[in-house]
């Protein structure tokens, strides 16, 4: 006769404490994913230079910020929402989950699309035309740099963890309620004091 062996048993907290430890390093990874698309923002995405007859050459560049300025503040927000992340809970911290998420597609999308197509271009031109060495003609060679790459993948970063909010979110620990404004509790009154002033204490 075959004997089977004990099976195994998984113990119904092992999921959410796997999930709890998840906590700590989705904010961390919020912070730093929305940092490291911010300074990347910052970089220089594009340049050309200006070489015009009778003028010394000028050299024209544009930042991740004057290309793309909404993946900008979107980078901003993914900061905030690691704070967010922090200060809700239950479904409130879903929701914020979600719009990391949406944050984090719409950032990448913004960055590659300013890195690849006329966006670059168009910034150049944009403050080429600010320039006295600037005549009207074509800008011609333009330089580009591996900065939106880095900013996507920063955003794309920041979706995972986001998904990983939705995921797990609503079972960590929400903040010390040491911070919470107190409550008001009814105050109990001393009965032989109410008697000696002549007031039912029953009421």
């Amino acid at each position: 006769m075959l004997r089977r062996g004990p099976a195994a048993v998984t113990s119904p907290a092992a999921a959410p404490t796997r999930g709890r430890r998840l906590y700590a390093p989705s904010v961390l990874g919020l912070l730093v994913a929305g940092g490291v698309a911010w300074v990347a923002l910052g970089r220089t995405w594009a340049s050309t230079r200006l070489a015009p007859q009778g003028l010394p050459p000028a050299d024209v560049v544009v930042t991740g910020r004057d290309v793309a300025p909404l993946a900008a503040a979107l980078a901003v927000v993914v900061v905030t929402a690691a704070l967010a992340v922090l200060a809700t809970r239950g479904r409130g911290r879903w929701v914020v989950g979600v719009l990391v998420v949406l944050l984090g597609v719409g950032g990448a999308v913004l960055s590659v699309l300013g890195g690849t197509g006329d966006g670059s271009r168009d910034a150049l031109v944009g403050a080429a035309e600010q320039s006295p060495a600037f005549t009207g003609e074509d800008l011609g060679r333009v330089a580009t740099s591996p900065w939106p790459f880095v900013a996507a993948g920063g955003f794309v970063v920041a979706a995972l963890l986001g998904a990983l909010v939705v995921r797990h979110g609503r079972g960590w620990p929400g903040m010390s309620g040491r911070y919470d404004a107190p409550s008001r509790r009814p105050v109990v009154e001393d009965p032989w004091k109410a008697l000696d002033e002549g007031r039912d204490p029953t009421v």
